[in-house]
């Protein structure tokens, strides 16, 4: 071979070189938006944790799946039609938790539980636009203050999916009023529950209710339009400002969040470059895009077929004291030319709950650690829980996922409560009652409530006489 032919072998090598150096690079840097997170040994033995003083420790429900009786929602209209319920199931009567509330938070208390998330059903309270039923207001009063007296931080969430009929047919989410009459439901909350309440959350997994509602189109209103499910995203982000807004005026003390849906987006190769930049784009679009919005006064949102949200908001800034998370899976991405979109969404090869979902641990670490850095506002677990109906897995899953919170703890991360989904079983929505989710077992017959395995676990775990005056 010629000197010259040399010389070009030798620069189309250091080029390849130059390229695969490159190409590494960018696959570090890529991988700084998701780092594996790796849960210390103790995580699978019967540690005893150390829980900082005021910690919350309890457990989530939210009104229609366990009250029973709702019949004026979107939710309990879209029951009826053929074929969007597993099973043929209604909520109905749901848990009865309506007339047990007594009853429930006896169970509260012997799970060693001090908190306690649930729901006020907007429309029992509000049944016809600017009518108040007096006695539905009484009752949720009454709830807080038996809560109160037992020891339990009442955690109150305005809006858990479902809306009352009346502005669910003008649009729900997408009405132009929709923001106006959520944030007067929510001052009138503050007027009548916020002597008694200090912890709010204004709206729980807006992503899930856009996703499911508009794209899926298997939740009410039962829509498959990208632009509608983008308006429908903005339409809470204004609700949520408009709600943070009403609480704070009536109660400058008032603790405010959001409980936003986080699944662990991993790439399926995470030396693969494609698959790293997909998995940052999904993640920083599902996960992330409403906590950013109120973070940065912006409406933002910008997924792959969906039109971009980017709108200035300046009235959703400083509107939260704390950071939710809802975790419950890790999905991994694949780059596969035969799916759609040629990206492939699964769950991971570990262990998979009855809803096929991957259990796994680590992720819900990660996610902490992930909201710290952006927001370095304190941060509750405001679900995590695992569909067990043999309760095989249940015991490790609440061990190992509270490890993950006392190892966040223990990195410095400002960490203040968690709650495990459910109290009890209830009516998961599309799924019906096939999915048992709680650390009670319901008979559907009798509504009798009985340990379910893993509630030990919860109890052995609860903070050591951390009654929250």
């Amino acid at each position: 071979m010629s000197n010259n032919g040399v010389k070009w072998l030798r620069r189309v090598f250091a080029a390849l070189a130059g390229l695969a150096g490159l190409y590494l690079l960018a696959c570090v840097y890529f991988q700084r938006g998701h780092p594996r997170a790796v849960l210390g040994p103790e995580s699978k033995t019967a540690f005893v944790p150390d829980w900082p003083s005021g910690f919350l420790w309890g457990t989530a429900t939210a009104a229609h799946q366990v009250e029973g009786g709702n019949t004026r929602n979107d939710w309990a209209r879209f029951e009826r039609l053929p074929g969007t319920i597993a099973h043929g199931d209604t909520s109905g009567v749901a848990a009865g938790e309506w007339d047990k509330v007594a009853d429930d938070i006896a169970l509260m208390r012997e799970l060693g539980a001090n908190a306690y998330r649930f729901s006020i059903e907007w429309s029992r309270l509000e049944p016809a636009e600017g009518r108040w039923d007096e006695a539905a207001w009484a009752h949720y009063v009454d709830e807080v203050s038996r809560l109160r007296a037992a020891g339990e931080e009442p955690v109150v969430t305005l809006l858990h999916f479902t809306l009352p009929a009346w502005i669910a047919e003008r649009g729900g989410a997408t009405a132009p009023d929709f923001p106006e009459r959520f944030g007067r439901f929510a001052a009138e909350a503050a007027k009548r529950l916020g002597p008694r309440v200090r912890w709010w959350c204004t709206v729980n997994e807006p992503q899930v209710q856009m996703y499911q509602g508009y794209v899926a189109g298997s939740w009410p209103p039962g829509v498959k339009d990208h632009a509608m499910a983008v308006k429908a995203f903005a339409g809470l982000l204004r609700a949520h400002a408009a709600g943070a807004r009403a609480l704070r005026a009536g109660d400058r003390d008032a603790r405010i969040g959001v409980a936003s849906n986080m699944i662990y987006f991993e790439p399926s190769n995470r030396w693969n470059l494609l698959e790293q930049i997909v998995t940052n784009t999904v993640s920083n679009g599902f996960d992330w895009s409403f906590d950013e919005s109120i973070a940065r006064g912006r409406m933002l949102f910008s997924m792959p077929g969906f039109p971009t949200l980017d709108e200035p908001a300046p009235e959703l800034k400083g509107t939260v004291d704390w950071v939710g998370i809802n975790y419950y899976r890790r999905n991994l991405v694949t780059f596969a030319l035969r799916a759609p979109g040629m990206v492939d969404i699964h769950a991971g090869p570990g262990t998979l709950s009855d809803a096929g979902i991957e259990i796994y641990p680590e992720g819900l670490l990660a996610l902490i650690r992930e909201g710290w850095k952006r927001y370095h506002l304190p941060i509750v677990i405001t679900e995590n829980g695992v569909a067990d109906s043999a309760g095989v897995h249940r015991p490790l899953f609440v061990r190992q996922h509270a490890y993950a919170v006392k190892q966040a703890i223990g990195e410095g991360i400002d960490v203040r409560g968690y709650f495990h989904w459910s109290l009890m079983d209830n009516f998961e929505w599309a799924e019906g009652y096939g999915q048992r989710f709680g650390l009670y077992r319901l008979d559907r017959a009798t509504l009798a409530r009985t340990p379910a395995q893993g509630s030990e676990e919860f109890r052995r775990l609860a903070p050591r006489g951390a009654m929250i005056r």
